[in-house]
């Protein structure tokens, strides 16, 4: 399927950028991409991305960053829902949100590819979910902004595969080959179940005044379908010792910490939205032909191994698929992320 985004002002649109030669870019847009000594001036870019004119119900703009070597491979690395642009850091030295797979010396290196992030697009009022195919043309019109004809290789995990998947599948020219990490090419029905019970407290808090509260219990909701039943029995101890039944747990206080902690990056009209995308998500394998590299998690619970496999008996292009033994379910891609490196960076050599 051809897709055309709508003409956007300032946005690049993908014929003129097959002709921009690549170390171009950050000039074009205030960055530094300068020839020194026979090599290129490492770059980062904080680029406004506008949406084209389709998604205007997911706001005017997002944003994104591009950063590393310009004349590198594009390597696009997209996370889960709580994942933003600064993948690969926020141009001040500290390291990202993925700091085993992304940065100095990883798989993902500055010093090798030009690595783009993405601030995914969302409803901020909470009333509407975007498909993985519009997050795609989000993703897209990032690249337009930033002179990049395609992608060389797009990383995603959890969310961000299930966009990977979309952007192949829908713009085949644009995109060289996928790495896909714990992603199906649709929701598992236990985990949409789990993600609707999510949705309705988050949406019963909003009603009830309590949106902060609400949020923080359905990221402890979610964490229980993120890591493993023997992760929890090697950390903590079952039960409570008062009589008063709100007592805090072991567990229980540790999932309430990252509850609270999701409510830094989240708001919950934007995780209403985003979390409906998910449930949204669907693609035909048999329609992406391009290389595809999968990982998932042995213990991952909403991605389970079966769906990985019967996506990549599915795919109409080369694929391989790597299961890892893994402690820590669906967070195996945070928590395990130099292996996970080692697996990619030959697949990123290619």
């Amino acid at each position: 399927m051809e897709l055309s985004l709508d003409p956007v002002p300032g946005i690049v649109p993908a014929p003129a950028a097959r002709a921009m030669a690549r170390p171009k870019l950050g000039l074009a847009f205030g960055g530094r991409a300068e020839e020194v000594g026979g090599g290129t001036e490492p770059l980062f870019l904080d680029v406004e991305v506008p949406l084209p004119a389709a998604l205007a119900h997911l706001g005017g703009s997002t944003r994104a960053t591009a950063t590393g070597n310009p004349k590198g491979k594009t390597v696009v690395v997209l996370g889960g829902i709580s994942g933003n642009r600064f993948v690969a850091g926020s141009g001040d030295g500290a390291p990202g949100w993925w700091p085993g797979l992304v940065g100095s010396g990883r798989a993902v290196d500055p010093a090798r590819h030009l690595i783009v992030g993405l601030d995914f697009a969302a409803d901020s009022a909470g009333r509407v979910a975007p498909t993985t195919a519009e997050q795609a043309q989000v993703l897209l019109a990032a690249l337009d902004r930033l002179g990049r004809a395609r992608a060389d290789v797009v990383i995603g995990a959890s969310y961000g595969g299930m966009v990977a998947l979309a952007l192949a599948e829908i713009a085949p020219a644009r995109v060289g080959s996928l790495i896909v990490i714990s992603a199906g090419g649709e929701p598992h029905p236990l985990s949409t179940a789990n993600r609707e019970l999510q949705r309705r407290v988050v949406a019963l808090g909003i009603e009830s005044g309590k949106a902060d509260e609400a949020l923080a219990i359905a990221r402890g909701m979610a964490m229980l379908t993120y890591r493993t039943p023997d992760e929890f029995a090697g950390r903590f101890e079952g039960g409570i010792d008062a009589c008063c039944p709100h007592t805090a747990s072991a567990p229980g206080a540790y999932l309430r910490a990252r509850g609270s902690a999701f409510r830094a990056v989240m708001s919950p009209e934007r995780f209403l939205s985003l979390s409906g995308s998910i449930d949204r998500h669907r693609v035909d394998p048999s329609r992406i032909a391009c290389p595809v590299l999968l990982i998932g998690a042995d213990s991952d619970q909403l991605v389970p191994p079966d769906q990985m496999r019967a996506l990549a008996g599915r795919l109409a292009g080369p694929s391989e698929l790597h299961l890892l033994p893994c402690l820590y379910g669906h967070d195996m891609f945070l928590k395990e992320a130099e292996a996970v490196g080692r697996i990619i960076a030959p697949f990123l050599a290619r």
